[in-house]
């Protein structure tokens, strides 16, 4: 194969590399025929003569100082041993007639008249022997010049020292390292055929062993711990996890998994499959050290020293090279596509309970969030990529767990869960415990584990503790790099360091090195962060086998009881046994407020730690006691060792553990960080597209570089420099740096965010939906009055508490849920403010057993609560009994929404006008609760103890409406008004009612002022709509609907505002899509109905929710973007947190969002942009000419000029002010492409136009570069000439100026001028530019071979000479300094360029003309987006 690739090669290289479609210096400007042109700098080959006084006068051997001789070489030396005669040619003596002796070397060079390429060499010999007088100065070139050409028979006086060239080494492909290297192939390979034969036969009935496992849990009935013989019996209670697969199915794979299953691959170790990894692994460091041999060969550091030592000479080793490059490319690629199942390979596939490793697979799910038509070319692109996808399962995520044992238990731990192996099932599966449905019997669970149930069920849930894994900074270096990004960059970079390209591949060396280490030490810092928050252990006490000893958190398990101190860190779910908790859950749910836990009650009432109403009575992982009742528990316990009890004391707050591990919403959290679920944008979708797109413009120029530069074996390293210029390294890590801008810029202003691919995500925000109490208003309630109602009639509103009956003062001091702790109160804000208006105070000291609190009034009477039922969102009410101290009479007052309270009350305590009534109060925008009350009389407080809730609140009469108001915050008209300019439609999410809800919307800007807000409710099973002004029935909502539709403001006339209930029955009805848009307030919603509504309106547009992290918490989740007005910065409740608790951080989440956005988008378009200057006017432009820009132009370039304005371009300030619009985020939309392309097309026409200014110069004419006699390989000799020079000046200025033309902040980033860095360097590097391109020769512009020229050379044009070392120019002029006058007017032509781009990009693109080309298009074809009323 290497011979074949040599012989293609060869053959290929016969071609001359020249201008395609001219003959350089062949006319003049005139079109006449160019004159010879001499050359100067040419340096005179040796003269060997028969006799040192033979030598012409110029060149006579110099007196030798005593002591020393003249030898044959023509120096002094000491001795003439072993001095070489140079005339020898590395012959001996003996083989010549005639001995000849080295006159000394001329050291001035010689210019040669009318040069010719063609005998470059006769041209020289003759000007030397005319400088040394041994030609006539009269004599033309091709007469005699009396001196003989080498020969080891020339008798002549004089000859030229032309030696004749020694046989070039051949590589035969037989050398002793060429047959090591085929026969370590083909042994490797015969040797994979050989394993891949074995492990066949041996795996042949493996598809029958793989079993399909669901990710959900197995649940098992308490207080027994399921054993396999449990499982038989059936006393698991779920459905199955475990799917068993047909013994006759073959066809298991991963791609038929459905949702939430993983299936399960069991592997043994084998030794010769180990000897088969370790030949991979040790082949892949191979293949690299093999490029890096041939490099270091080519530098002659292998082989004595001697450049192609190894591999013979350059043609032999550029082929090796060629050949090897690809092959080590193919098998990299082959490595990093089978990373994760690798190693399993080369094991053994077997039965599960005999594998040493399991292989889980499982689908990867992504979430794709799209808006609008996506363009054909994308649909087509990501059909394909699907299709791709799902024939060689790249959507399957592999990963091998290693098994454990713990006696005869089996187990693997997969992604911080653990599942057991069970026998029958013959899988693994994960296990959860039931230890209760109902309060009551979670109370019977009061007495813990013994230590044997204990340790059965830590052995199948595993120990309370995660453990999260953080590679060492070597470790995340090396999972960095090894990447397809990285193995791109690595490839190329040992294209460049065997082309002698190695200052700058040094320097992009040093580049990516630099960003790999700033990424690894990002994501280690935020992969270490995660650490600290998962593993969280502490010292409790816990009941085990009837006793209190201390234990490690990790060990509990479901069923253990724990004992409850003042400021613990919970560190599992549970219920509360004893005592009352007030924790504060802030981390987990953004509420600030603490919560108030209470102990369960002895009754048969529902649990389920996942409803609103069981929540009072449950702790979660991750939140802290801030009091308990009872925090002293006398002596220290025993450890669990000796199980000896030193304190007979009973805690009084006690817990019982529910949920470990990950079964924790802690747990899930952790788990969601780690091993996130994809989302894939609009932009990551087009980014396939536009990657492919660039790969097959980066293929075109790779072929026109090839057939441009002579289409042999350098031609193609010149193709593969256009291909890694084509489709930048940057690119990938361009798109993402937008992102982590905006979120630094997030942080800053107290908006924090876990899901960095979100912040693009808020940048394209239509739909803003809104909690309304502690979100658009205060979080508190400001109590207003009360209003009694007395023989179905309603009194006056009352402010003074004490003008009110007893029994409503009774009502309102204890029918609440708030309590005291360091004399502050706690609970629900409404709670607090209704109890703080009484004026009465609560007594810690209580009396009695029955006796839950004690409340004292300021005239000193005293009630005392039995019971309280807390607030339950099903019910939408709560209750208590309390008892009279001075009447002994037991009261029960039940507290709650208007509606409900007028259900359960009786009816003839309901007054005619109650809806009325309570309609205005809502309208007036007041937060209306009812009061009503029962009087049992005196009564057994134990009987009142075992009364049911519904038998208690049976009978109740109304006595009163209680009035709050919710005032709205400050800045929430402004944020409203804000959100609606940025072409955002606001909507309201609310569980307050709908009444309320329209006068909130109508005071913040939500609803307009003339607006009319119709609401639909169930009445009579059937859905009504109403005018709420007036409260007529409309009878036609379509017709309303369509009337609004029909006119042109965006501000909608008729606003549609729906309960629940209606909200339900519209889903029920199919009419909820057709409705969903034009309903502005969604009332009265339980924390189910919210996350529905926020699904529905995904479907329809990018969905942003925003809320306190209260009952709100899963439709924060479920948004497309969430933001929890949290103080906590790691609130888990959603993608962000304000700590700000105005709703103005959405307004800068959105600003932020947009301009992220456009960021990215400006960065990617200049790196395409790059793309477009470096393939294909500079790289596919020089090669036309052969020519290469000098050096220090590429080191600048691509060393400095593409990171640092990169950088730059991100530092672009936020607007001030949402703009009517949202930026872009298709990468190959029509929008970026105009900008592309026109900038393009405008470089393009600028460039040839400068080219073609340089071919009208009379003085440029007839001194064009001729590569034809030129060493094309040697590209550091390629820039010395007018071509380059015009080409550099050119170019980077159009690169330059581009980072400008996309820091135009358009509507979403501030003006240009305030991005300062830009600026300064925007500045800088055109100023350098311009000083290059206008200065005289000097040290800079020489260090650029721009403007510059051999030092003689220069001072013969007039010029002092630099003083900065170059080697010699490689052109016959000598130099390649422009006129003045050229100078300037190069310099004009790309200011002007440069002007051209800004103007288009700034007028064109996002100018007026672009807006009105858009509008006449969305006028002619429509608008994919959805239209509605903002």
């Amino acid at each position: 194969m290497v011979r074949y690739l040599v012989l293609v090669t060869g053959l290929a290289s016969v071609a001359y590399a020249f201008p395609a479609f001219n003959v350089p210096n062949s006319v003049n400007v005139d079109g006449d025929t160019c004159p010879v042109m001499d050359r100067s700098g040419l340096m005179c080959p040796v003269l060997c003569v028969r006799d040192f006084n033979n030598c012409p006068d110029l060149i006579q051997p110099s007196e030798c100082p005593a002591g020393e001789q003249l030898c044959d070489d023509g120096a002094c030396y000491d001795s003439c041993d072993n001095v070489e005669n140079p005339c020898l040619c590395g012959m001996f003596a003996s083989d010549f007639d005639v001995l000849y002796k080295a006159c000394p070397s001329y050291s001035t060079s010689v210019t040669v008249k009318q040069y010719n390429p063609s005998t470059k060499q006769e041209q020289i010999e003759f000007a030397c022997a005319q400088t040394w007088g041994l030609v006539s100065r009269n004599a033309t070139f091709g007469s005699d010049t009396s001196v003989a050409l080498w020969a080891t028979n020339e008798t002549a006086t004089t000859m030229w020292n032309e030696c004749p060239l020694a046989a070039e080494p051949k590589l035969s492909f037989t050398e002793t390292v060429c047959l090591a290297f085929y026969g370590i192939i083909g042994a490797e390979v015969l040797l994979y055929i050989l394993w891949h034969a074995y492990k066949s036969i041996r795996e042949r009935h493996a598809a029958q062993m793989r079993r399909v496992c669901s990710q959900l849990p197995k649940t098992q009935v308490s207080p027994s711990v399921a054993s396999d013989k449990q499982y038989e019996k059936g006393v698991v209670q779920s459905g199955p996890s475990s799917i068993d697969v047909p013994m006759s199915d073959a066809t298991v794979s991963a791609s038929q998994l459905p949702a939430g299953s993983m299936l399960l691959r069991g592997y043994k170790n084998d030794i010769a499959g180990l000897f088969m990894y370790g030949l991979t692994l040790l082949s892949t460091a191979g293949w690299i050290a093999l490029l890096m041999i041939i490099v270091l060969d080519y530098y002659g550091k292998v082989k004595g020293g001697v450049a192609y030592g190894l591999l013979a000479n350059s043609n032999d080793s550029m082929s090796v090279f060629i050949f090897v490059w690809h092959l080590a490319a193919i098998w990299l690629i082959a490595m990093l596509a089978c990373k994760r199942r690798l190693r399993n390979y080369f094991r053994i596939e077997c039965s599960l309970p005999q594998a040493r490793v399991v292989q889980v697979e499982e689908r990867q799910e992504e979430v794709i969030m799209t808006e609008g038509r996506q363009n054909r070319l994308t649909q087509l692109v990501t059909k394909a990529y699907n299709a791709v996808v799902l024939k060689f399962g790249l959507n399957i995520v592999a990963e091998s767990c290693a098994t454990q044992h713990i006696g005869a238990n089996q187990f693997i731990e997969y992604r911080c869960t653990r599942y057991v192996f069970i026998e029958k099932a013959g899988s693994f599966e994960c296990h959860a415990f039931v230890l209760g449905e109902t309060h009551r019997s979670l109370l019977d669970c009061h007495n813990g584990l013994t230590s044997a149930e204990a340790d059965a069920r830590l052995t199948r849930v595993g120990e309370n503790f995660i453990r999260v894994y953080v590679p060492s900074f070597p470790v995340g270096l090396l999972q960095e790099l090894f990447s397809y990004t990285y193995l791109y960059q690595m490839m190329c970079l040992f294209v460049w360091f065997y082309f002698n390209y190695f200052k700058l591949a040094l320097v992009q060396l040093c580049v990516i090195l630099i960003s790999a280490f700033i990424k690894v030490f990002i994501r280690l810092r935020s992969e270490r962060r995660v650490k600290m928050l998962a593993e969280r252990r502490n010292q409790c006490r816990v009941r085990r086998n009837g006793v209190w000893v201390d234990l490690d958190t990790a060990d509990l398990v479901p069923g253990d009881v724990v004992a409850v101190e003042a400021n613990m860190e919970v560190m599992c779910d549970g219920c509360v046994l004893r005592g009352e908790v007030v924790v504060d859950e802030s981390s987990l749910t953004g509420e600030a407020m603490p919560v108030r836990k209470l102990p369960l009650k002895n009754e048969a009432i529902a649990y389920d730690p996942q409803n609103s109403a069981s929540k009072a009575y449950s702790v979660y992982a991750g939140t802290r006691v801030l009091q308990c009742t009872g925090s002293s528990y006398g002596s220290a316990p025993t450890s669990l060792d000796t199980m000896v009890p030193v304190d007979s004391a009973e805690p009084q707050t006690q817990i019982l553990v529910l949920r470990t591990r990950t079964a924790t919403d802690k747990g899930k959290l952790i788990q969601r960080i780690l091993f996130p679920i994809r989302y894939s944008f609009v932009l990551d979708e087009q980014l396939r597209v536009s990657i492919l797109a660039l790969l097959a413009y980066g293929g075109v120029v790779f072929g026109l570089s090839i057939w441009l530069m002579g289409a042999d074996r350098t031609s193609w390293y010149y193709g593969l420099f256009v291909v890694s210029q084509a489709f930048p390294p940057l690119l990938p890590a361009a798109l993402v740096i937008g992102q982590s801008v905006a979120a630094d810029r997030l942080r800053r202003q107290q908006i924090f965010c876990i899901d960095l691919p979100r912040i693009n995500l808020c940048g394209k925000v239509r739909l803003m939906l809104f909690d309304k109490t502690g979100t658009l208003t205060h979080s508190g309630m400001q109590f207003y009055s009360v209003q009694e109602i007395a023989n179905t009639t309603f009194g006056n509103a009352e402010q003074n508490i004490e003008k009110l009956s007893d029994q409503i003062q009774i009502g309102l001091a204890s029918c609440h849920a708030a309590t005291e702790i360091d004399q502050q109160l706690i609970g629900n804000p409404v709670d607090v403010e209704q109890f703080q208006a009484t004026g009465w105070r609560i007594e810690n000291n209580r009396e009695g057993a029955h006796s839950l609190d004690t409340l004292i009034a300021p005239d000193h009477r005293t009630v005392h609560v039995v019971r309280r039922f807390e607030f339950e969102h099903a019910r939408q009410s709560m209750s208590v009994a309390v008892q009279d101290a001075a009447t002994r009479h037991v009261h029960v007052f039940v507290k709650g929404s208007f509606e409900r309270i007028k259900k359960i009350a009786r009816v003839d305590s309901v007054p005619a006008d109650y809806d009325a009534v309570t309609a205005a109060w809502a309208k007036q925008g007041c937060y209306v609760l009812a009061l009503a009350h029962r009087d049992l009389g005196e009564m057994d407080l134990g009987s009142v103890s075992r009364m049911p809730r519904a038998q208690l609140e049976a009978g109740c009469s109304l006595v009163s409406l209680l009035l709050f108001r919710n005032t709205l915050k400050e800045d929430t008209p402004q944020a409203i008004a804000e959100l609606r300019g940025g072409d955002t439609r606001s909507v309201m999410v609310t569980g307050d009612t709908a009444l309320t809800a329209a006068y909130i919307a109508r005071e913040c800007g939500m609803v307009d002022a003339t607006a009319r807000v119709v609401l639909g409710t169930i009445e009579d099973d059937a859905l009504i709509w109403r005018d709420t002004a007036t409260d007529k029935v409309v009878d036609d909502i379509n017709a309303e609907i369509c009337a609004v539709t029909a006119q042109d403001s965006q501000v909608s006339q008729v606003e549609l505002a729906v309960t629940e209930a209606a909200f339900n029955w519209l889903i029920k009805s199919g009419q909820i899509r057709h409705l969903l848009l034009h309903i502005r307030i969604f009332a009265r919603m339980t924390p189910q109905g919210k996350i529905t509504c926020v699904n529905l309106h995904m479907e329809r547009a990018v969905t942003a929710m925003c809320g306190d992290g209260g009952n709100d918490t899963g439709a924060l989740r479920a948004a497309h973007v969430g933001i929890a007005l949290s103080e906590a910065e790691a609130s888990i409740v959603s993608p962000f947190s304000s700590a700000n608790p105005s709703i103005m951080s959405c307004v800068t989440l959105l600003r932020e969002g947009r301009a992220g956005l456009a960021t990215t988008l400006a960065a990617y378009k200049f790196l395409v942009n790059y793309a477009v200057v470096m393939a294909l006017l500079l790289e596919v432009t020089q090669f036309y000419f052969s020519v290469i820009v000098p050096e220090a132009v590429w080191i600048m370039v691509d060393g400095f000029t593409t990171s640092i304005m990169i950088l730059s371009i991100t530092q672009a300030q936020t607007a001030k002010k949402l703009a009517p619009s949202r930026p872009t985020g298709q990468l190959i939309g029509a929008h970026t492409l105009a900008s592309i392309w026109g900038q393009a097309a405008i470089n393009i026409a600028f460039l040839y136009g400068s080219i073609g200014l340089l071919f009208a110069q009379s003085w440029f004419r007839c001194n064009e570069f001729d590569s034809s006699d030129i060493d094309t390989s040697l590209w550091w000799l390629l820039g010395d000439n007018y071509e380059a020079e015009v080409i550099s000046i050119v170019c980077l200025f159009q690169f330059i100026n581009a980072a400008g033309v996309y820091n135009f902040g358009y509507r979403y980033r501030r003006v240009w001028a305030t991005n300062y860095l830009l600026v300064l360097m925007y500045s800088a590097f055109l100023a350098v530019v311009s000083a290059i391109a206008l200065a005289d020769p000097n040290r800079f512009g020489c260090v650029f071979r721009i403007n510059c020229g051999n030092t003689q050379t220069v001072r013969d044009l007039g010029y002092s000479a630099s003083t900065v070392h170059i080697s010699e120019y490689n052109n016959p002029l000598g130099h390649n300094v422009m006129p003045r006058h050229f100078r300037w007017t190069l310099w004009a032509m790309c200011v002007v360029n440069a002007v051209v781009c800004l103007a288009y990009e700034k007028l064109v693109v996002l100018g007026p003309v672009g807006r009105r080309v858009k509008a006449w298009w969305v006028a002619k074809h429509g608008d994919s987006k959805i239209q509605f009323k903002l």
